[in-house]
């Protein structure tokens, strides 16, 4: 600061200052502008300097020079000594140059040799001769697609349109006319998933031999690439529309676009398993787990779709694997730790293809991910706590776009139950759905539709009312009256299908009535509309909350959830064939079970959380403690033993 502020002809500048700390002294070691182009000693009046060296000395006697750096400290009158660019050696390493001459402050300290860069600037207004000649264009050119779609790995056909130089200077004199054009071939280009890209072989047989529980199944490395993949056929249907063309366009090499997917495919599917245990855990989630996914997916391709790909996919496969063995651990005496080896198997290959953009347009993986948010769900005991993990992965798949989420594919199954999956987490937690909703396959109008339209409509809605509730828009009475609209007119508009087969009010001596379902869309559907009206009940921004009628108000609320959560149990207590109508039951328990007073509906709901967790490791210990507790049935140490 003295050497700032101070004038040429007030006082000399000093080239050093020294200072002094408890047990350290530092020097200051300045070197002038003049010095450093070669220069005599400065004097009094030399412009100022700009670069400083801090050598720090210790009692001992030891000294280290550790800080070097430049700063302008000029006088008023000194003029720029700084370099127009930063040399060449701080540009290539990304670093920040101080431009100082002749030597910058970066290149001082590493002892590099220092070049500036060179100063260009396109001129302006550029100006050619009448005479100039210029080259004419080829008759054919050949473009190259750098745009998102092959950094995610689309498939771009070997006759890609090619085009004349005439229409192509008919194109570019018009800027719109150019963006329909790129955009109708971005649109007519199939979606070829790039996940799918690489081949590999069958794994050794001796990971599947034995009576004991075999080793995850690994892949060995790959010997050739390929854009086939299991399961592929049914979304390419399209890629034969375009105009065929003489020429072929140059792309990239694929693996400049596409991630490292060591690991994902075999050459040649797995079947048939040589291992007993394996089968029996790959029987145990055909005929007992996929079923959970699939409740409103017409073509169930957890259950049928999933199984067969996952031969030739080990990520899939292990993920099968992990979350059988971890089920039929928690059901019945299986080993506890092999799903831990089959878990670890598929994260090892799992979490680092989620670092590249390919990786999501492939709807094994995706596949895969949503299997392993199941294992996450009923490893809450196990772990002590949901983790979250694997929705994170989920979330990533959904953002890929519109263009995977394709009508009865895989992938649109994938969402499906990704979805549910991010309501059941927000229900416990109480919090908004993460998930991003804003995509075509979403629908939420009440046109005619079949029953599993409606009830994925039912389960959008429910989403819909969670994002209220939780989120910003909580408290808005325009909003509640649109959302509770369309729980009115869902269920004003539903098809005569939804009509339940079998109904009977309960009696005195019943907790809840009896409603059975011919499907189990009908079952999540309607379960999932209670709840939303159940939430819209509970947040109605109209409740006085305060004052004279603020009793009468909520005790016609608590009647009102009472009939509802009865209902929502009765469903899933008379509809225990499909699963997931017990846990949807589960979670509106957890919602509004403390309402109950009564000590038979107390017990009946313990039953159905007991029941959910013995028969279908659902975790619902927590929620069983919070009831007891709020019921007074006794202290928190021993509520977890009943």
């Amino acid at each position: 600061e003295a050497c700032r502020s101070a004038s040429a002809d007030q006082l000399p500048i000093p080239t050093h200052v020294t200072g002094r700390g408890p047990g350290l002294k530092l020097q200051f070691n300045f070197r002038s502008a003049q010095k450093s182009r070669g220069s005599p000693r400065s004097s009094p009046s030399s412009p100022g300097f700009n670069h400083l060296t801090i050598v720090a000395s210790s009692r001992t006697g030891g000294s280290e020079r550790i800080a070097s750096g430049t700063g302008a400290m000029p006088s008023p009158e000194a003029p720029d000594s700084l370099s127009a660019t930063t040399c060449e050696q701080c540009r290539e390493q990304h670093l920040r140059c101080d431009r100082v001459l002749p030597v910058c402050g970066r290149c001082l300290m590493t002892g590099r040799e220092c070049k500036k860069g060179y100063k260009f600037r396109a001129p302006k207004h550029a100006v050619f001769k009448e005479s100039h000649k210029w080259p004419a264009p080829p008759k054919k050119l050949k473009f190259i697609d750098e745009t998102r779609g092959v950094e995610l790995g689309e498939d771009v056909d070997s006759n890609e349109s090619v085009h004349d130089s005439a229409d192509v200077e008919e194109a570019s004199t018009s800027p719109g006319t150019a963006t329909v054009v790129d955009s109708s071939v971005s649109d007519e280009r199939p979606s070829l998933q790039a996940a799918k890209a690489a081949s590999w072989p069958l794994p050794d047989e001796s990971h599947h031999g034995g009576d004991v529980v075999e080793e995850p199944v690994q892949p060995l490395p790959p010997p050739r690439t390929s854009l086939s993949t299991p399961g592929a056929d049914n979304l390419s249907h399209h890629a034969d529309r375009r105009e065929q063309s003489d020429s072929i366009v140059s792309l990239p090499p694929m693996q400049s676009v596409l991630p490292p997917f060591e690991g994902i495919y075999t050459e040649r599917p797995v079947w048939p398993l040589t291992g007993r245990q394996e089968a029996t855990l790959f029987r145990h989630y055909v005929h007992k787990l996929g079923f959970w996914l699939d409740a409103c997916d017409p073509v169930r391709h957890f259950e049928t779709e999933v199984p067969q790909r996952s031969g030739s996919c080990p990520i899939l496969l292990n993920a099968i694997f992990a979350l059988a063995a971890r089920h039929l651990s928690l059901t019945s005496a299986y080993d506890s730790l092999a799903s831990n080896r089959y878990h670890e198997q598929c994260l090892n290959y799992l979490i680092p293809l989620l670092d590249h953009a390919g990786t999501v347009s492939d709807e094994n993986l995706f596949a895969a991910t949503i299997i392993l948010r199941v294992l996450e769900e009923i490893d809450v005991n196990t772990l002590g706590q949901d983790t979250h993990g694997h929705l994170l992965g989920i979330h990533a798949f959904v953002n890929a776009g519109d263009r995977f989420l394709m009508p009865g594919t895989l992938t649109a199954a994938c969402f499906w139950a990704g979805l549910r999956q991010e309501i059941y987490s927000a229900v416990i937690n109480q919090q908004v759905v993460r998930m991003n909703l804003s995509h075509a396959i979403v629908d939420r109008s009440t046109t005619p539709g079949d029953d599993f339209v409606w009830a994925n409509r039912a389960i959008v809605h429910c989403a819909d009312v969670l994002n209220f509730c939780f989120g910003s828009e909580a408290g808005s009475v325009l909003r509640w009256g649109q959302l509770e609209m369309a729980n009115r007119e869902w269920k004003n508009a539903l098809p005569p299908s939804y009509t339940p087969i079998f109904f009977r009010e309960r009696t005195e001596e019943e907790a809840f009535p009896e409603v059975w379902y011919q499907k189990a869309c009908h079952i999540i559907a309607v379960q999932h509309h209670i709840l939303a009206e159940m939430y819209l009940a509970l947040f109605n921004p109209s409740i006085p909350r305060v004052g004279g009628g603020r009793k009468a108000a909520e005790k016609r609320l608590t009647e009102q959830i009472q009939e509802l959560l009865r209902s929502l149990c009765g469903i899933g207590m008379c509809n225990q064939w499909s699963p997931p109508a017990m846990f949807t039951a589960c979670m509106g328990i957890a919602i509004a079970g403390d309402r109950f007073d009564h000590r038979h509906d107390q017990e009946a709901l313990l039953k159905m959380l007991s029941i959910t967790e013995k028969a279908h490791a659902r975790p619902t210990t927590a929620v069983r403690d919070q009831l007891m507790g709020a019921w007074g049935w006794m202290d928190g140490d021993a509520m977890s033993e009943r």
